[in-house]
């Protein structure tokens, strides 16, 4: 059963080092403010990492006048391997990982401190996240609270979820799992929870919001064929069994790993992507295990739809 905390002190305890690892392509004005949002936690960070990943707009002309940020950079390689590169420097006994479109909010790091502590220094966190578009909104502080698992499998049912820009992970816990998939694919922060799976202690933020993410056009997760693929891979991996937990543990992998099937079937065919079907036909067997009616239901209902839409002329291919 999870455990679940609330009304926790937050705490200025030094002894949470963070390093804070922010990948970042051609989002010279995002990363700007996002660096902003660091500089004004109120638990510091111990070392603030840019990786650039070749851009071409001046963030290195930007980031010349940014005192306190380590500036990494290299050839486009994908956002995997730019936080790899930017964990491989870093001295905190934390990894948190930030996009350089999002924001957080100043208690983010402290929050953070604190539910660390309150649970014996878990593997893996995951902030409690919000979407905005254009002005940020008004900053609405609460105590820290969290509901924690033995592992993050054991969460498996619960719905959390997170970016990799929303994870935080105990370094050497990282180190242990590999890192990031270094494949330019969606799904990577996904592939690297799972992989993390059985490692000790997951905490799932639920107060305050710890992270505001920003929704604009060029938003990878907007790109329904990249995610069905990015999933599709996840989907291929366990079937080899790369993932921790055995047969033991198989039932909770896979509950988690619907979920995101899910999202990215009914995404897909929305569009008509055809490999939304091809991989509802892969899974339909775990859904089955699963009892997933619902869903089982609705993506043949989606589907016949569409099809008729098309054949009244309603829909373009």
């Amino acid at each position: 059963m999870p455990q679940r905390t609330g009304s926790i002190s937050l705490t200025d305890r030094a002894d949470i080092g963070f390093s804070v690892v922010i990948p970042s392509y051609n989002r010279r004005d995002y990363l700007m403010a996002c660096l902003d949002s660091v500089a004004a936690q109120t638990h510091p960070p111990a070392q603030v990492i840019v990786v650039d990943d070749g851009s071409t707009d001046g963030t290195l002309a930007a980031l010349a006048d940014r005192p306190g940020v380590q500036v990494l950079t290299q050839a486009n390689a994908g956002p995997g391997a730019a936080r790899n590169a930017g964990a491989a420097q870093a001295t905190g006994t934390y990894l948190a990982f930030l996009d350089s479109d999002d924001l957080w909010v100043p208690d983010s790091l402290r929050t953070f401190a604190s539910l660390i502590l309150a649970h014996d220094h878990p593997a893996l966190l995951f902030a409690r996240f919000a979407d905005f578009t254009g002005t940020p909104p008004p900053h609405q502080g609460a105590p820290a609270a969290g509901v924690a698992y033995t592992d993050f499998l054991a969460s498996a049912g619960a719905g959390h979820f997170a970016g990799a820009g929303m994870m935080v992970i105990r370094r050497d816990a990282f180190d242990a799992a590999g890192g990031f998939t270094t494949a330019h694919i969606n799904a990577e922060d996904h592939d690297l929870a799972l992989r993390l799976g059985t490692a000790r202690g997951f905490v799932q933020v639920t107060a305050p919001v710890t992270l505001l993410h920003r929704l604009h056009d060029s938003n990878e997760m907007g790109d329904a064929a990249r995610n069905t693929a990015g999933i599709a891979r996840l989907v291929a991996q366990e079937a080899a069994g790369r993932y921790p937990g055995g047969t033991a543990r198989r039932g909770q992998r896979r509950r988690i790993l619907l979920g995101h099937v899910r999202a990215a079937v009914l995404a897909g065919v929305r569009q008509g992507d055809t490999a939304a079907l091809r991989l509802y036909l892969r899974t339909l067997p775990w859904a089955l295990v699963a009892g997933r009616w619902r869903y089982l239901l609705a993506v043949p209902a989606l589907t016949l739809g569409r099809a008729m839409r098309r054949m009244t002329g309603r829909v373009t291919p």
